[in-house]
C-alpha cells in the first residue's frame, strides 16, 4: 500500500444519543435523552488503494473486517465483532476505511456516525487506552461508481491472550510449581521490591492476567517468608453488569494479612473464580484504598497492572498518600511491544512512587514537572495539564 500522505494526529469527539424509555407499570412511558461523548486522538492517512494483503492474519495478530457500504455507517456483517466479547481480546488497532468523494463535512459526519455503529458493537474497544486509531482515505478512483467499488469499512486488528480460569483450589496449587510456569521474568521484580516490611500487595486478578499473577503465587510460594503480607485483590466487580459499575464502589475487592500461602492462594481463588473484569477498565484504586483502610500499617503499596486496562476510578488518585510501585503486565506480549500505559505514569507519580517492567525502572517521577519530558521503553512522555501524555 503506498502512503501518499499522513496527517498530523487530531482529536475527534463523538457524541452518541439515544432514547431511554420508563417502562414502569401503569407510568406514562417518557423517553430520556442520554449522551455518551467519547475523546478519540486518530491519524488520518491518504492512499491510492487499501491494499488488503495487510490485514491478513499472521501467527499472532488477528484481525476483523467489518464490511460497509459506500456512503453508509450500516455494518453488514456485526457477528464478525462477536469474537471481542469473549475476553482476553486485546486491541491493537482501528482503520476506518473510506473514499472521500463528497465534500469533507459530510465525510467528517459520516465517519462519526460509522464509530457509533462501531461503539454500539464493541463499546470496550473506545476503553481500550493503547488503541491506535487511524482513518484511512483512498484516492484511487475517479468517478462516483468506482468509489463504490473500493472497500469501505471498519478494520481491527487484535491479540488474544488467553484467559485462564482454575476449576478447583487444588488445580490453581498444582499450577504454582515453577516447571509449569514457562515464564518467571517477574520473578526479579518481586525479588527487588518485596522486603516483607508491611507491603500490600495490590493485584489484578482479571482472566488475561493469569500468566503473571500465577508468577507472583509461584514466588511468595518459594519464599517461604515467615513475615506477613497485606493483600488486596480486585476483579472489578464480581460480574456486575457493567453498565452499574459505579467508580470507587465497584467490589469484587478481597483482602487478607497473612504469611501463608495457602491462606493467600485460597483468597485468590476466590477472588478469581467470582470475576472476570468485563469490560476493559479496572478498579484498581478501590482497592488500593480498601486496602488501606483495613491495613493502616502500610508503608508501600505494590501494585500488579494490566498495561492494557485503564483504571476505571483514576480520579480518585489523589486520595492515596502513600507511595505506589507500579509492576506493569503486558507491555511486551507476544514479541509486539506496547507503551506503558500513562496512567500507571501518573499514578506513580502523584503518591511519590515508581513504575516498573520487565525490561527497566522509571524512578523519581514525583521530581518531574509540567513540561517535562521522560523516555520509557523507547517512547516519550510530556506532563501536560499535571498528566503524561504520549508524544
Amino acid at each position: 500500500m503506498k502512503i501518499l500522505q499522513k496527517i498530523s494526529n487530531k482529536l475527534f469527539s463523538i457524541i452518541i444519543l439515544f432514547m431511554l424509555f420508563n417502562s414502569e407499570v401503569n407510568a406514562q412511558t417518557k423517553p430520556m435523552r442520554v449522551s455518551i461523548k467519547v475523546n478519540l486522538k486518530v491519524d488520518t492517512t491518504k492512499v491510492r488503494l487499501y491494499d488488503k494483503i495487510e490485514i491478513e492474519e499472521n501467527e499472532n495478530i488477528k484481525t476483523i473486517v467489518l464490511k460497509m457500504r459506500y456512503g453508509s455507517s450500516e455494518i453488514l456483517n456485526p457477528k464478525a465483532a462477536k469474537v471481542l466479547e469473549k475476553g482476553g481480546c486485546k486491541v491493537l488497532s482501528v482503520d476506518i476505511v473510506y473514499t472521500d468523494y463528497n465534500n469533507n463535512d459530510v465525510q467528517n459526519t459520516l465517519n462519526k456516525k460509522r464509530l457509533m455503529e462501531l461503539y454500539f458493537l464493541s463499546p470496550d474497544i473506545f476503553n481500550q487506552k493503547l488503541v491506535k486509531w487511524k482513518y484511512i482515505e483512498q484516492l484511487g478512483y475517479s468517478t462516483e461508481e468506482v468509489a463504490r467499488g473500493l472497500f469501505h469499512g471498519i478494520v481491527i486488528k487484535y491479540v488474544k491472550v488467553p484467559v485462564y480460569k482454575p476449576t478447583s483450589l487444588e488445580e490453581m496449587f498444582g499450577n504454582l510449581k515453577v516447571e509449569k510456569l514457562g515464564d518467571t521474568s517477574l520473578f526479579k521484580l518481586f525479588e527487588k521490591h518485596v522486603k516483607f516490611d508491611e507491603e500490600l500487595i495490590c493485584a489484578d486478578l482479571t482472566g488475561s492476567m493469569s500468566p503473571y499473577y500465577f508468577q507472583v503465587f509461584a514466588w511468595l510460594n518459594l519464599k517461604h517468608n515467615p513475615k506477613k503480607l497485606n493483600y488486596s485483590f480486585f476483579n472489578d466487580g464480581d460480574n456486575t453488569p457493567d453498565y452499574l459499575k459505579k467508580r470507587g464502589r465497584v467490589g469484587g475487592i478481597y483482602l487478607c494479612k497473612t504469611s501463608s500461602v495457602d491462606t493467600m492462594t485460597s483468597l485468590a481463588y476466590n477472588c478469581i473464580v467470582n470475576g472476570n473484569g468485563g469490560d476493559s477498565p479496572e478498579n484498581n484504586i478501590e482497592s488500593i484504598l480498601k486496602g488501606v483502610k483495613e491495613y493502616p500499617e502500610t508503608k508501600e503499596i505494590i501494585m500488579l497492572a494490566d498495561n492494557w486496562a485503564n483504571m476505571r476510578d483514576y480520579s480518585l488518585i489523589s486520595r492515596v498518600k502513600i507511595p505506589v510501585k507500579v509492576i506493569v503486565c503486558g507491555t511486551n506480549l507476544y514479541g509486539i511491544k506496547t507503551p506503558v500505559n500513562s496512567e500507571y505514569l501518573d499514578l506513580a507519580r502523584r503518591t511519590g512512587g515508581s513504575v516498573h517492567t520487565i525490561e527497566e525502572d522509571i524512578l523519581d517521577l514525583a521530581k518531574k514537572k509540567e513540561g517535562d519530558v521522560i523516555t520509557v521503553g523507547g517512547v516519550k512522555y510530556q506532563i501536560r495539564g499535571g498528566r503524561f501524555i504520549k508524544r
